[in-house]
């Protein structure tokens, strides 16, 4: 399968291509149809991340066309897709075509995945008509979806005079764009492939992805909206919706659409069970958090390949433990997370906080010394600085907050922290110097509600407190 943009006459013509197909299995009738239409339904349901129901197509076409080169292709396709790349190399070394230019993709395709990028570009380099649309957009989308969008513009560039205006030629060329980060570029082309074609859901989810990378979270949610009225099982418009309200503080309208982008095969249990645990640790929730985290745990554990979420998974279950009164454990879950990616500063800087809030400053510090050996930036000077603060270990937070600003004096809301900070430790010179800085420096109001925690002398609630507020500037 190939992430192309189909184009709006296709795509409804294989809706309900679909409906038919469904009838007929569900009142056990035949359902003749050509290959390439079985492989362009199949291809249909890959792109709706319905696994499934495309294996389930593609091997009741075979059963159907032997022979046809375009289903066993996306057969192929499938399995690359769904990372069982042995398979695909052995359905792809017996294809009874190997010439054609889908063949040479598919081949290359292959290679890509294996890191034989020079390999795949000698392949595709037999192409023989190489200016052909069809040829170009292939070859185009294989390169994009494989991560090298420049060598996917290097194919387009030389039939841009010839194919400037056509729509499938835009789409891709927006793609590209978009995969290299250049969104104020990608998004024009969006537009102009939305006015030309008003209801295709990917052009509105591609220009979604723009405003999402532009931090317009808003009109990524517009954007969305369209795409599903143009297609309501668009599962890549409920993630991204997902993922705006998310940004935007809103976890409940998050979690109802990453739900029904699960309903629709778009996102996994895991997926669920990992966002609702991480909310609730956020929340402080430690019990519902642990119990969400060992889930996705227990459904990544069962996985041929461990997501690359796993350690994060094990850390975070680590804190909760901890939380729990269950120490020894919290450190068994820590040190599974470092094993399986010891060069990732998160299980360090939890395993850190953790130490601390036992009272063992010393190895605490030596986690975060580790953690900052994997990642000597700002950014992990400010996670210590978050941990110390949450934790009311307001002196080192401090000498964390301090470094922050040495590294990087532009650092997002950095001035706010460290005037609370001074501000707690009655460090009036130190208060001042960073209040001056604050993009909106505190008012009296705040002051004396600040002033009044200090004089109790409650460290835990003033360290809540802080959190709150610079949680808010955030």
């Amino acid at each position: 399968m190939s992430n192309k943009n189909l184009l709006s006459g296709r795509d409804k013509e294989l809706h309900e291509l679909a409906e038919q197909y469904e009838v007929a299995m569900s009142e056990n009738k035949p359902f003749y149809q050509d290959a390439d239409d079985l492989a362009d339904l199949a291809d249909w349901y890959g792109t709706k991340k319905n696994y499934d129901k495309a294996f389930e197509i593609a091997e009741y076409g075979l059963k159907l066309h032997p022979d046809s080169t375009a289903l066993i292709i996306e057969y192929a396709y499938l399995h690359l897709d769904s990372g069982k790349r042995a398979k695909a190399r052995e359905i792809i070394e017996n294809l009874p075509d190997t010439y054609s230019p889908e063949a040479k993709v598919v081949r290359a395709h292959l290679l890509l995945s294996e890191g034989k990028l020079d390999d795949a570009e000698q392949l595709l380099d037999t192409i023989e008509d190489k200016e052909d649309l069809a040829n170009v957009i292939d070859v185009s989308y294989m390169f994009l979806d494989m991560g090298y969008p420049d060598k996917a513009l290097e194919w387009l560039e030389p039939v841009k005079k010839e194919y400037a205006e056509e729509e499938a030629y835009i789409a891709v060329v927006a793609d590209c764009y978009y995969g290299k980060g250049m969104t104020e570029e990608a998004a024009p082309l969006y537009n102009q492939l939305i006015d030309q074609n008003p209801y295709s859901a990917p052009y509105w989810f591609g220009l979604a992805r723009c405003y999402f990378e532009e931090q317009k979270f808003d009109q990524a949610i517009d954007a969305c909206d369209y795409a599903l009225v143009s297609d309501d099982e668009f599962t890549d418009a409920y993630v991204m919706k997902g993922h705006c309200f998310y940004q935007l503080g809103n976890e409940d309208a998050a979690l109802e659409h990453y739900q029904k982008a699960q309903q629709l095969h778009g996102l996994n249990t895991e997926f669920i069970y990992s966002f609702i645990g991480l909310c609730k640790v956020s929340k402080g929730e430690w019990k519902e958090g642990y119990e969400n985290l060992e889930k996705a745990i227990q459904e990544n554990e069962a996985e041929e390949t461990p997501s690359p979420a796993l350690p994060n998974l094990y850390a975070n279950a680590g804190l909760c433990l901890s939380k729990m009164g269950k120490k020894r454990k919290a450190h068994q879950y820590c040190k599974k997370a470092q094993k399986l990616e010891p060069k990732d500063p998160e299980s360090y800087l939890i395993e850190g906080r953790i130490y601390v809030e036992e009272g063992n400053y010393d190895k605490g510090i030596r986690q975060w010394a580790k953690a900052l050996n994997c990642a000597p930036y700002a950014d992990t000077w400010n996670e210590i600085g978050m941990h110390s603060m949450e934790i009311g270990y307001l002196d080192y937070a401090k000498v964390a907050f301090e470094r922050v600003c040495e590294l990087e004096p532009e650092f997002e809301g950095i001035n706010e922290k460290l005037t609370l900070l001074y501000m707690t430790l009655h460090d009036k010179e130190n208060f001042i110097k960073y209040n001056q800085k604050c993009v909106h420096p505190f008012d009296l109001k705040e002051l004396k509600k600040m002033q009044a925690l200090m004089e109790s002398e409650d460290r835990e609630e003033l360290a809540t407190y802080m959190q709150g507020i610079i949680k808010a500037l955030q």
